[in-house]
Order: C-alpha cells, then structure tokens, then sequence
C-alpha cells in the first residue's frame, strides 16, 4: 500500500506543473467552464487511482477458485466433441474455451496450473489449425502481468468468436448440455458439477455468437478437386461488430439500388430518416446504360465447354525497374506498370491506337513568333502521339492501380507514401490526392524467386458505377470515396482494430463490398448501410490473394498463396466447390462475361486453368437434392489447363471480345 503511495505522489509531483500551467491559461482567458470541468477530472482521477492501489493490493492474493473445475469442464466437452458424427463443425468451440479457460487461470495467477494445462489439450490437429495464437499464448503464460500488456489477450477479452453451425449441429449441442445439467452422482460416472456447468455456460454467453444456417449437416456437399475434408475454425471480431452483423437477405441483383432524393412517392419520415442514416443521397448521381445493345450481344461469341476464349499472353521483360503492381484496362487497351521508383507507366497494347497528349510549352514557341492573321493553325501541330505515357507525382513505391470501369479515363493509383492519386488519361496529370490512411497502402505480397521481383494485387479498386472507389491498407482501414471528393463517406470497421486488410472488390450492383482481412477470413460490406457487416466467409487457411464475384452477383471465388480456391455462395454464406490444382499463389481470377459459365484462374506456378463453373455448381445442387448422376466425375469441373514455359502469370482480364488477355513477367 505504501508503494502504490508512492507512486501516486510520484505522478502529481510530475505532472503538478503543467497542470498549474493550463489553469493559469484557462483562467486568464475566463473559460470557467473549461476549468470547473477540468478541476473535475483531476480530482476523479487522484480517486480512481487510489481505489485501483487498494485493488491491486487485494489482487495480489489469488481468488479462491476450483481449478480442476478447468481441466474437467474442457476434457469433458473434448471428449464429446470428437465423437461426435458433427465433429467437422463443433470443433470450433474447442479453441474459444481453451483460450478463455487459459486466460481465466492466468488472470488467477496459476502459472503452473496455466502450462500444465497447455501441454494436456493441446494436440497435433488442434495446434495446426491455429498455430500463431497458441505460439502466442504460449508466451504469455510465464507471468500475469504479461496477460495485462499483450495485445491479443485484450483482442480476446473484448471480442466474441464467430461460429455457423447448421441446424442438426446445434440441436446436438443444446441436447447434449440439456443432457449434462439433468446428470448427477447417481445416474452416471461422469458428469458436471453445477459450478462446472455454469463455467462452461458463461464463456459461451460472453464470448461465442453462433449463426445458425438453416440445412440439415451434410458433410459431402461441397464439389471437391484433389482437397480433403477440414474441421471449420471459428473467428472473433470485436464484440461490438459482433452484435450488429446483420444476417438479412441481400440483394444480388444486376442493377445498383439508388434511392433518388427527388422521388415524390417518399414521405417526410422517410426522408429524415435517409437524412440522418443513408448517405446513398450524396453520391453524385450517373446515367448508365444497363443492358447492351442487342447488336453487340450478337457480335459477342458465347463460351462454354465445347467453345474456349482464346488467350493472348503479353510478357514484359528487360526492366531496368523493379515492378510492383500490373492492371489492365477495362477494354483491354492500356496497361499499366506500377514501378518501385514511385512511376506509373501507361502503355498502349495496339500499337494502332496511340496515346495523345498536348506538346510543351517549349516546342510551341514557334508559332508565337508567326503572324496568326492570315495563317491557318494546323491542330495536329498541338498533339503529340506515343505508344507511352510516364505518370510522375507519388514520392514512393507504386503498390496498386486501378483504372475507371465506365469511361477508363481515370486511373487510381496507391503508394506506400500512404496517398491515392486520381489521374486523368487524357491531359495526363493528376486531378486529386485523397489522404486517409496512415500506414502504406499495400496488399498481398508475392516473393518471387527471381532477382528481387515481387508483384501485388490490387488494395484500391472501382464501383462498376464508376464514380465510387474503395481503398484498404496494413492499417485495418477500409475507406469509400467517390470521385469529386478529398474525404471518405465511409470507413469501415468502427469497432476494433481488425488487422491488415490486403484488397476490396464490389458486387456487380455496386450495393456491397467484399474484403479479404490478414485473419484468412472475408467480410461482406452493406454500403448502402453505415457499419453494415452483413457476411463473414471463413474458410482459408493461408492469406488471400485474390477475391471475384460472378457476373450474376450470386458467387464470390477467393483463392489464397497456397493455391488453394473457395467458391462461396453469398446469400446463404455457404462453401460450394474446394479446388486445387495450383501450386502456388492465385493472382487473378476472372469469370466468362455475361453467363459466368466458365472460370479462369491465373497463378504465379506459370499456369492458366480453366474449369466449368455451370458443372461445379449443378453437381453441388444435385447433392443437396440426393440425385446425383453417376455419369458426372469431377474430371469434368476441368476443362484445361494452358501452361507456359518459365513466365509467372500475375493478371488476367476478359475483352469485349472473350479474348482473354494475360500478363507475364520474366527476369531476362
């Protein structure tokens, strides 16, 4: 008690004179109310650090609690768990009670009981599935006072793990703790103590939220290629997050959902509430044409099984630079080089199709010095043409581009100077520097094996509307910008610190987001909603590379460094097909335009494959239904693979035409 004395008149002696100093300027300038308030505080503070050097002298005697009670509890919902025929799917609550029950005999100072309990329940398959939190926790466990000072034990205490079991799983849990608390001394050898029962009770109701899909467990449903059957692990976001994720029908309509504020068919309730909610009304509103031409969907060959896209490989080689990032044009015309020397260089694919700009200054001088009276100005004479075009203005390394869906007139560029700049194509300038995120604006990373050659994907990327665009980085910010605006109108998480978030893409109707987090997982963004998290897609077991929606907006695909590919259904949050041929990380995935029939999937392995999406999932319908037809294999789900020589494939992107361009790179 005499320390934490001590220590308190320590602090008031250290910071007395500048609290003496601030209440000398705040009376000088009569801000009585500043001052009253600030007195307030002081003196809140000296009493909660007196009530907390008491509390600390009580804390320092460990609580009087049944730590057998731990051991029993886990071993005995263990036991249960593995055989269980669910096994698959409850093993995601093994890990939130071990860390809870772990952080819980640590906070009780029973280190030894801590370890011991460490080295009994921690097993191969166990440790697999999350290695990095056990190394973690594992060091934490000499000393409490290194549970008050970690990170992820606070991570843990304020967040709620995230669970989806179906519904014959849950009914099976809930019988069986309806089952343990009817239990006692005579009915059976081994049951749970009251104080035991409401232990395990407790960790659940505080720490764990469960979603529960509405399908019967069927554990060999999802289409598989050359992929085994894993256990699902759970999640944890931040408790707050947690309780406002919304599991509501989406819309995956073709079309975006603008709500217009001059409808005269809306009452005044609903436009204050669009007022103080939805900022839907705020985005610069755009005419779009939203179906084709028939004329054009003529002329565009359909693709299928029986008819491949042909595919046309550019490969760049001899750069004096080295490159970060590669994009193409929507139209498949320009491509964009990203450079560590914080360049941007724009290239025209055609060498038909030249890149205009104005001459300078200093080559227009000439005409300054010839009478313009009877002389005919030649317009000619103002452009200049080239197949290249240097963007100059960042001041590091190029790490992401994006060009503008509609008109791709505009280019975003990101840097690790934590900046995103909008380039106009046409005067070849920058228009905007948007200033948002405080950490470098970087995604996924791929080292190659090659004379420092490293390529990323894309952090920053357009609304198929086009005016609006979505921006992340390694500081767990997710921003949405339109166009004509320096600020954000949306940042997403507003809880937490949700770790490094390596890209966003949109849905085809522009309504939703999805980002791929460090975590392995991917969350599904309501834009038109503040803070709407509407979907959580846990699956991956390494980091994501690549995230693409259908072109119906039914689908999301993801793939990740291992190779390994998920195809999600998006409305009921359910995993389709686990594909993987790659050997090595995915770098651009890419859908057949219009019916989505066909997958192309490009990886750094030097290799191009291409499946049938309309067969994966009619073979993952047919299983929901038990009609499955014993013609269908899996070898069909393949339809080729189209390998190169020794050029790592880092983008691909489907012309009007369904050419497939692809890009390479070679260290020559």
């Amino acid at each position: 008690m005499d320390n934490s004395k001590e220590s308190i008149e320590r602090l008031c002696h250290q910071f007395l004179p500048d609290i003496v100093d601030l209440l000398r300027f705040l009376r000088t300038y009569n801000m009585k109310e500043t001052e009253t308030c600030f007195r307030r505080e002081c003196h809140s503070l000296v009493n909660t650090l007196n009530k907390t050097s008491v509390t600390n002298e009580d804390q320092s005697i460990p609580n009087s609690i049944n730590v057998n009670d731990y051991f029993v509890v886990y071993s005995y919902l263990s036991n249960f768990i593995f055989n269980s025929p669910y096994q698959i799917e409850l093993m995601q609550f093994l890990f939130p009670l071990f860390v809870h029950l772990y952080l819980d005999l640590l906070e009780h100072n029973y280190i030894n009981e801590c370890q011991q309990f460490y080295k009994q329940f921690v097993h191969s398959t166990f440790y697999s599935l999350h290695s990095e939190f056990f190394n973690q926790l594992k060091l934490i466990s000499q000393s409490s006072k290194h549970l008050r000072q970690c990170t992820l034990t606070k991570a843990f205490r304020t967040s709620r793990f995230f669970l989806r079991l179906s519904m014959t799983s849950c009914k099976e849990l809930q019988n069986f703790i309806d089952y343990t608390k009817n239990l006692t001394k005579i009915n059976s050898q081994f049951y749970l103590t009251p104080s035991q029962i409401s232990l395990l009770l407790s960790i659940f109701q505080q720490y764990i939220k469960v979603d529960i899909n509405q399908q019967i467990f069927t554990s060999s449903n999802i289409v598989r290629y050359q992929t085994s059957e894993q256990p699902m692990t759970p999640i944890f976001v931040h408790t707050n997050l947690a309780n406002k994720i919304q599991f509501t029908r989406l819309y995956t309509g073709l079309f975006p959902l603008q709500s217009l504020p001059g409808d005269s068919n809306r009452s005044s309730a609903q436009y204050s509430q669009l007022n103080r909610g939805d900022l839907s009304s705020s985005y610069p509103q755009i005419n779009y044409n939203r179906l084709p031409n028939t004329n054009d969907l003529n002329n565009i060959p359909r693709l299928g099984p029986h008819q491949l896209p042909s595919i046309c490989l550019f490969t760049l080689k001899n750069s004096k630079q080295i490159i970060n990032c590669i994009n193409l044009s929507n139209d498949c015309r320009l491509l964009a080089v990203g450079f560590q020397s914080s360049e941007i260089l724009i290239c025209s694919l055609n060498p038909n199709n030249k890149l205009y700009s104005m001459k300078s200054t200093k080559e227009l001088r000439h005409l300054l010095n010839k009478s313009t009276r009877n002389y005919n100005l030649d317009t000619t004479s103002f452009i200049e043409t080239s197949n290249e075009r240097v963007l100059i203005g960042h001041t590091s390394a190029i790490f992401t581009l994006a060009f503008e869906p509609t008109k791709q007139t505009y280019l975003l560029s990101g840097s690790q100077d934590c900046t995103i700049r909008l380039w106009h194509l046409t005067i070849w300038s920058c228009l905007i520097v948007y200033k948002m995120h405080f950490q470098p604006i970087l995604d996924g990373k791929f080292n190659l094996e090659f004379s420092l050659l490293f390529f990323l994907l894309i952090s920053v990327a357009f609304a198929p509307i086009g005016h609006i665009f979505a921006s992340c980085s390694v500081d767990g910010l997710i921003c949405l910008w339109t166009i004509d605006k320096i600020n954000p109108f949306r940042i997403y998480p507003e809880y937490g610190y949700s770790g490094p978030i390596n890209l966003v893409v949109f849905h085809p109707n522009s309504n939703y987001l999805a980002s791929a987090h460090n975590d392995h997982t991917i969350h599904l963004w309501n834009i038109q909603n503040e803070n709407a998290l509407v979907r959580i897609f846990n699956g991956h077991r390494h980091q994501i590379s690549s995230l693409c929606f259908s072109p119906n907006g039914h689908f999301l695909i993801s793939g990740c460094w291992n190779g390994e590919i998920i195809l999600w259904d998006i409305q009921h949050n359910l995993q389709i097909a686990h594909l993987f041929l790659h050997k090595q990380a995915i770098s651009s995935i890419e859908f057949s335009p219009l019916t989505g029939t066909l997958l192309l999937i490009s990886s750094i392995d030097s290799t191009i494959s291409l499946w049938n999406c309309f067969m994966i999932t009619k073979i993952y319908d047919e299983k929901l239904t038990d009609s499955m037809n014993k013609n269908i294999s899996s070898h069909k789900i393949l339809l080729n693979v189209f390998k190169t020589k020794n050029i790592p494939i880092f983008h691909i992107k489907f012309s009007k035409e369904n050419i497939l361009y692809a890009i390479g790179l070679t260290n020559e």
